[in-house]
């Protein structure tokens, strides 16, 4: 098992792939002014395709985790992987909120895992330095440049993202995952991989159909989105106020049955 908190910050390799991989998202997703997401398992064999799956290995990135986590397995999580055509903090609307507002990516913390963490890799593949990410239990804050990615435990790390993206430019980032996997775990791995997956993949079609709602269907789905958000991510502070409303009505329930018993 690891100790303390799972956020790593790091540089590939080389830039060259980035830069091509930029060039192309421009080409295929300027159009959408609200956050777009598309599968790398999805995109079509090609020189784009290539580039992908060449930075999925890049071996920056595998030193760097593992140097988080020695002496145990890395093992890639290709069917959750992204292109992400970024929203402004600033502008972004219905379930884009989701996106950038504090936020855990899944809610399985509490899940039995063995040990295993399904671990998300962000990289940068252009210019990022007018957006901040912040992770709020680590007191850190990340702006990734061209090359630079951090990583994060998908379960665990809460984040924030904030800033904005000036008008006329545009911010591509590709969000990779990997299993890091302890000995003695592997009977969990199938388990740990399934319902990480699941979630990726239910909760970005969630988004993709709610980010900018125009039909009653849509505004409840982004409602939807934003409140199991809040109450997740509140949940702990839910629990504390639930503990103190209960102390003061058990006291007053207390106080009160004294008070009636002096009576009589």
């Amino acid at each position: 098992m690891y100790e303390g908190f799972a956020v790593i910050s790091g540089e590939i390799s080389s830039d060259d792939n980035l830069n091509y991989i930029t060039s192309v998202a421009k080409e295929r997703y300027f159009e959408y002014k609200t956050a777009h997401h598309e599968w790398i398992d999805s995109v079509e064999k090609s020189k784009y395709r290539t580039a992908l799956d060449t930075i999925r290995r890049d071996p920056s990135i595998l030193k760097k985790i593992q140097g988080k986590f020695p002496n145990m397995r890395i093992k890639s999580v290709t069917e959750a992987d992204e292109v992400y055509w970024a929203v402004s903090p600033k502008g972004a609307i219905g379930s884009d909120r989701a996106l950038v507002d504090c936020h855990y990516d899944s809610p399985f913390s509490w899940f039995p895992t063995g040990g295993i963490v399904f671990y998300r890799v962000i990289i940068a593949c252009n210019e990022n330095n007018t957006v901040t990410t912040m992770f709020p239990d680590e007191n850190i804050l990340v702006k990734m440049n061209t090359k630079d990615f951090h990583g994060l435990d998908y379960n665990k790390d809460i984040h924030c993202v904030e800033g904005s993206i000036p008008e006329g430019k545009y911010r591509v980032l590709l969000k990779m995952h990997y299993m890091v996997i302890p000995p003695g775990s592997e009977g969990y791995e199938l388990f740990v991989r399934k319902i990480n997956v699941w979630w990726t993949v239910l909760s970005r079609e969630m988004m993709r159909m709610s980010a900018k709602p125009k039909f009653w269907y849509e505004y409840i789905a982004a409602f939807i989105v934003n409140f199991c958000r809040i109450i997740y991510n509140y949940f702990y502070m839910v629990s504390i106020l639930i503990f103190i409303l209960l102390c003061i009505l058990y006291k007053n329930i207390i106080l009160k049955t004294l008070s009636l018993r002096r009576k009589n």
